[in-house]
């Protein structure tokens, strides 16, 4: 045969294939032994194995057999295609491959590898039928010379009848147990690949987490509103040419009591305010200016009063109607401006309008400025579960989620809260910007950031 025509063969021995080997070497391999006629061989192009009595004569002269030349263009396509997962399965099943080889196989290899496997394991099913047959045949007539003998005869035979029917590590119990483990691995690698990942365990709301770093001074803890009257003060400036203006009216949060000289002052203003027409004058044109300096250096804060004499303060230290000579309402005239303590006679104190107490925590918290100190990530772990089977342990991997996190502080805070937020938001926010807290509210924050708990079945290699 010329060599033009010379076909490849690829034989089977035991788990490992050989070749493309040509037809003269394969028939020098018949020729000293090292292949039989039941060899598995595959025509180069062929996925299918076949015994090598197809292609060759086995007897007394070596003879080759004229078979049909398979093309090589169909493997040349498949195996361009990628091993699909049951093969794959099938090869380390089986034993033709471990982890580390199994990724080397084209499509083309592993289902010749896999089926060459089957029709072996099929093969020796049908050669234990066969010798179960024969010997359940040879031991019939056997058994009836021998019930003549002793009766050891008859029990041995029977031996070997039940060793020929019973015979242990069987080809179809392998294969059994191999398609057993084969759908067992499918089923924990289903398992395995829905495993899923909680989120970060702990933390708290940043709205509870803001509060509770909440740094309120006493000094600037309270809320006062009230309420002054001065209709009749009004009425008495009114007949001698002076009206009381309703505009610019203000009253002032002194530091602390009045004493001294302010106090005194203050007695003598009232006082001259009962007789606007002939008292008040002189005391305004000789004591008025100094009076209204020391009311504005004993000033801790002051606020205008509206028409109706309403007025408020915030941020001011604790204070209660005992405190009410503390506050000096200021009310312009046409030429000067008078002086007196909102406790004082020649106003209307309404008392029902009074109100002193706290601030609401809130109004703090919405002033509380954090700002970004840095983006964090973290997750993305390898982890790793084992599958056992009788035959091969497999290693399959998983990854971690990835987790994002604002590190935020106040401008005086040593340390900081670790928000966890979407991937759009972490991407959005930048380093140094104000971070609105008061939007967030229902975010969870951490002291430090925090990755998912491993799930059951995985763990770090």
């Amino acid at each position: 045969m010329g060599s033009a025509h010379m076909r490849h063969f690829t034989i089977l021995i035991g788990n490992e294939t050989q070749g493309p080997l040509t037809e003269d070497a394969l028939i020098a391999m018949i020729a000293d032994g090292s292949v039989g006629a039941d060899t598995p061989c595959a025509p180069e192009g062929s996925t299918e194995w076949v015994p090598l009595s197809e292609h060759f004569n086995f007897g007394g002269k070596l003879k080759l057999k004229l078979t049909k030349h398979v093309a090589t263009e169909k493997e040349d396509q498949t195996s361009a295609v990628r091993i699909n997962p049951d093969l794959r399965v099938k090869l380390l099943i089986y034993g033709l491959a471990d982890s580390a080889t199994v990724d080397g196989f084209t499509q083309v290899q592993a289902a010749t590898a896999v089926s060459a496997k089957e029709r072996m394991l099929s093969f020796q099913i049908r050669a234990h039928r066969m010798a179960k047959v024969a010997t359940f045949v040879l031991a019939v007539p056997l058994a009836f010379a021998a019930g003549l003998f002793a009766p050891l005869v008859p029990a041995a035979l029977g031996l070997l009848v039940s060793s020929g029917v019973h015979e242990q590590g069987s080809a179809k119990a392998d294969l059994a147990r191999c398609y057993k483990e084969i759908k067992q691995m499918r089923t924990d690698l289903r398992k395995i690949e829905s495993i899923t990942f909680d989120p970060p365990l702990g933390g708290s709301l940043i709205g509870d987490a803001v509060a509770n770093r909440l740094r309120i001074a006493q000094e600037r803890s309270f809320l006062l509103k009230g309420r002054f009257g001065a209709e009749q003060l009004s009425r008495k400036f009114a007949s001698p040419g002076s009206p009381l203006k309703r505009d610019a009216r203000r009253v002032h949060l002194l530091k602390e009591m009045p004493s001294g000289s302010l106090l005194e002052l203050l007695d003598k203003s009232e006082e001259s305010l009962g007789d606007p027409i002939n008292k008040w004058p002189a005391f305004d044109k000789s004591k008025g200016k100094e009076l209204e300096k020391l009311v504005q250096s004993a000033t801790l804060a002051t606020t205008t009063a509206h028409s109706q004499g309403h007025f408020s303060f915030e941020n001011i230290p604790p204070i209660n109607e005992t405190m009410a000579r503390q506050l000096v309402v200021e009310i312009p005239t046409k030429d000067s401006k008078l002086f007196a303590t909102y406790s004082s006679k020649v106003l209307e104190q309404l008392v029902s309008e009074w109100l002193a107490e706290p601030l609401p925590q809130s109004q703090y918290i919405a002033r509380e400025e954090y700002r970004v100190i840095k983006k964090i990530a973290v997750g993305g772990r390898k982890l790793t579960a084992t599958i056992t089977t009788p035959y091969r342990r497999f290693i399959v991997s998983r990854t971690s989620p990835t987790w994002h996190y604002i590190a935020i502080a106040r401008k005086e805070d040593k340390d900081v809260l670790h928000v966890l937020v979407s991937e759009p938001q972490f991407d959005s926010t930048h380093d140094g910007e104000l971070f609105d807290h008061t939007k967030y509210v229902m975010l969870r924050c951490f002291t430090e950031p925090v990755e998912s708990q491993n799930p059951p079945g995985l763990v770090v290699p």
